[in-house]
């Protein structure tokens, strides 16, 4: 990418990302006309499409508008994060009495990050 394309997507990132979902939709929408898909499912896709294209314009309108896209927020990697990731871990580790025991694939290492996020923290000596 040049200089100055490269320096548009660096001050609006937000708007690259979803314009690029919205570029990879289209991308979708092709392949499945190109294999004869129903007209139904041709206009939800389409209407998805056209969702994330008045997205992506809205996000570049609101880039565009004010400073405060690249403004730098942090994790918190004390004890909200670890009870957050515990919290989804488990609830993962929930629904696989419903919809079976692969999701221990998601469940484990969310609990696993949960645990040393919580370590640390007990470590630090930050109760």
């Amino acid at each position: 990418m040049s200089g100055p394309a490269r320096r548009w997507c660096e001050r609006h990132p937000g708007a690259v990302v979803v314009g690029g979902w919205a570029c990879l939709n289209a991308v979708l929408l092709g392949v499945l006309t190109a294999y004869g898909e129903s007209a139904l499912a041709l206009l939800l896709w389409a209407g998805a499409f056209v969702v994330l294209l008045l997205a992506a314009c809205a996000v570049l309108v609101s880039c565009s508008c004010g400073p405060l896209e690249l403004t730098r927020y942090r994790v918190p990697d004390t004890g909200g994060a670890a009870v957050l990731l515990s919290a989804c871990g488990l609830a993962v580790g929930g629904l696989m009495f419903v919809f079976g025991s692969w999701l221990v694939v998601i469940a484990g290492p969310l609990l696993l990050v949960a645990a040393v996020l919580a370590l640390r923290r007990r470590s630090r000596g930050s109760a």
